[in-house]
């Protein structure tokens, strides 16, 4: 049977009383019951000490609304976690952030919906706080029967022989009352866990202005990785690279100079090869440092706009690509970025796994969105998952294209072809020193073996 991971779903299966569920429904409603407790306690009290007069009756209310008012932010806290524990996900904090400070925070506070839903929330939990001790002291009592009337009975206690008919009928309804208030205190918590998810989550306005920074948060840890990635593609492209690059030119003057000396009559056959090996490890190091460089950050995006990017990109693929472009105008970075990525993300599938003839890239800008489209004639089921050789996955691409504002389909049916498609706002790129010229394709060549990339002018 599989293990529930919700106490609503726990209490609708049969082992619902030896799984994990009941222990954690039993903590639930104890620490319920010991915060209603000396709440409970100071109402009762002040009942049964002062007089039934208005004012008294109106001095108790106040006293008490105060008492919720103070305590109220620090269980409605506690109780925004505890739900975690019947299997609900934490409930966010509905109030706004401030910096406010003492009196002001507190009339700040007082000013929010939020609050008085905390105070109405305390209001409602302190019954089910009483009836949760109930049910706690019922259970205890069932126990104990359990345990007492066959002690009782085994021994020969008076008990049992001047009330044999009681004593029988205590320990059945011990009995049925142990698993019975099992269920019950469950409901209770589940009972408890619907209100905290009813008055104490964000509504409204509360809401948007937890989704507007969450947003905002991931955009800044996007364009933060973003950066980290520009500076490291900066730091690899300016220091290791020309180090390699310098370092190839002193092999190929010290192969220069032990030709030199090969020709004055000295035995230089195994310097010359070591020499020829060594530059040929360090010409391959620095290709493979520029492919690495290409992945992190494309100087050629930065530098001429998405178009010339793509062009380069298609130009290097062992698959005939054909681009199609429309877009001459330069976007914001994030944009150009998360396009770029997602094109090379999925012309790679199409390299490695869809067994495609050739392939087809669209880049168009139509009614204030950039729509770019990777079509290939493989053969479909492209599952862009997060295994060994997928990349960042779907997942991945999804969450980059939703953090640049856009959205992303994959249309890939058995036997296919694949589709997918990419949706972003366009947003203008800002003007200043790092706006860039417009897009024009670099003129790279491209190795005899490399199928040629096709530029459409659509």
């Amino acid at each position: 049977m599989p293990r529930s991971d919700r106490l609503a779903l726990a209490l609708r299966r049969p082992g619902y009383l030896v799984s994990r569920w009941l222990p954690q429904a039993w903590l639930f409603t104890s620490l319920t019951a010991f915060i209603a407790g000396p709440l409970g306690a100071l109402g009762l009290s002040g009942v049964m000490r002062w007089p039934t007069t208005f004012w008294e009756f109106a001095l108790l209310l106040a006293t008490m609304l105060a008492t919720m008012l103070v305590l109220s932010p620090l269980i409605a806290r506690l109780d925004r976690g505890r739900v975690r524990r019947l299997g609900s996900t934490q409930i966010a904090d509905p109030h706004a952030p401030t910096e406010l400070g003492g009196l002001r925070r507190v009339v700040f506070r007082l000013r929010e919906p939020a609050t008085w839903r905390e105070v109405a929330y305390v209001a409602v939990v302190l019954p089910i706080g009483w009836v949760a001790a109930s049910l706690h002291i019922a259970a205890a009592w069932a126990v104990s029967m359990v345990f007492t009337v066959p002690r009782y009975w085994m021994n020969g206690d008076l008990v049992w022989f001047d009330n044999p008919t009681g004593a029988v009928l205590g320990l059945l309804a011990a009995i049925v009352a142990i698993p019975a208030l099992g269920y019950v205190l469950g409901l209770l918590a589940l009972v408890q866990a619907a209100l905290a998810q009813a008055l104490l989550a964000p509504r409204g306005p509360e809401l948007r202005r937890q989704i507007e920074r969450l947003t905002a948060s991931r955009t800044s840890l996007v364009r933060s990785f973003e950066g980290d990635l520009r500076r490291i593609e900066r730091d690899l492209h300016d220091g290791v690279q020309q180090k390699l690059v310098t370092l190839t030119i002193a092999l190929g003057s010290a192969e220069l100079d032990a030709g030199e000396l090969a020709r004055a009559g000295v035995d230089v056959e195994r310097l010359h090869r070591h020499l020829g090996r060594a530059h040929d490890l360090a010409e391959a190091a620095l290709e493979d440092l520029r492919s690495t460089v290409r992945a992190i950050h494309p100087r050629v995006l930065a530098d001429h706009g998405l178009t010339a990017a793509v062009h380069e990109l298609t130009s290097r693929m062992p698959v005939p690509v054909v681009l199609a472009s429309t877009v001459e105008d330069r976007f914001d970075p994030e944009i150009e970025l998360c396009a770029y990525f997602i094109v090379s993300e999925a012309l790679t599938n199409v390299a490695r796994h869809s067994q495609a003839g050739r392939a087809r890239v669209v880049l168009a800008r139509d009614d204030g969105l950039l729509t770019v489209r990777v079509h290939d004639d493989g053969l479909g089921g492209a599952d862009f998952g997060t295994g060994a050789g997928s990349g960042t996955g779907l997942v991945g691409l999804r969450e980059r294209a939703e953090a640049a504002g856009g959205s992303l389909t994959v249309t890939s049916p058995p036997g296919g072809p694949t589709t997918v498609g990419l949706l972003l706002p366009a947003r203008a790129r800002a003007a200043g020193p790092d706006a860039g010229p417009r897009p024009v394709a670099p003129p790279t060549a491209q190795p005899p073996s490399t199928p040629p990339t096709v530029t459409e002018t659509v």
